[in-house]
């Protein structure tokens, strides 16, 4: 499956699967690059708490958070918040697929100027190293303790769950699916046309697909069955 897909559908996503460091595992160490262009290791953050969430110019499930995660940035000041600037949610016309590690980290600073975001953002290389590894949704994210365990995961980020997560420190909570909501269309078309209309036309024909890929891992989650 080709990881820089140039128009989105739902077979770019299997939704039944999240692989990745589970809850009480050790996180994966990657090495990524700054706004600067200087490479940062995730192991930099040992000692402290780490909120990591990915996101990108075209999602609006990551779009959605940034103002709820502007309050939570600003209530627990000993956490690090981070970005994880991965691949196009939904490409096209206006904004292509990554072609090099350039052009993904010009398309990271128009997201900050875009969206007044002023988290730190790692940009993830050119495959995805980090993205695939961890699960490989447009918009998850991970809880890491001071020591590099992962304390959290979700598929998909949301700020009252994270500050939930933030309030029991340093429990483990094992949750990590959230039934899906999509964005509010005041968001999501408007962060779909950054994309190009024919980006907003590929989400708004795979929308049945992808409710209905979410759908059938909750019911396997109600009768007791792991999805992953």
């Amino acid at each position: 499956m080709e990881y820089n897909y140039e128009r989105f559908k739902p077979s770019n996503y299997e939704f039944e699967k999240f692989p990745g460091p589970k809850a009480g595992s050790t996180m994966l160490d990657f090495a990524m690059t700054n706004l600067d262009g200087g490479t940062v290791n995730l192991a930099d953050y040992k000692g402290k708490w780490v909120v990591i969430e990915t996101g990108s110019l075209t999602c609006p499930m990551y779009v959605k958070n940034i103002n709820p995660f502007k309050k939570l940035q600003a209530s627990y000041p000993d956490v690090v918040f981070l970005l994880v600037y991965v691949r196009e949610a939904h490409p096209g016309s206006r904004t292509n697929p990554h072609k090099s590690i350039e052009d993904k980290i010009a398309l990271a600073k128009q997201t900050q100027a875009d969206y007044g975001d002023d988290r730190e953002t790692l940009v993830d290389d050119l495959a995805g190293s980090m993205h695939q590894a961890y699960g490989s949704f447009p918009n998850m994210a991970y809880v890491i303790d001071p020591d590099g365990r992962v304390v959290y995961r979700c598929d998909w980020a949301f700020a009252h769950l994270i500050e939930g997560v933030l309030k029991n420190r340093p429990n483990l909570n094992p949750a990590e699916r959230k039934q899906i909501i999509t964005a509010a269309p005041w968001i999501m078309i408007p962060v779909c046309l950054k994309g190009g209309w024919d980006a907003l036309w590929d989400l708004v024909i795979a929308l049945p697909g992808i409710l209905w890929g979410h759908l059938k891992v909750d019911v396997a989650r109600l009768f007791g069955k792991s999805p992953s």
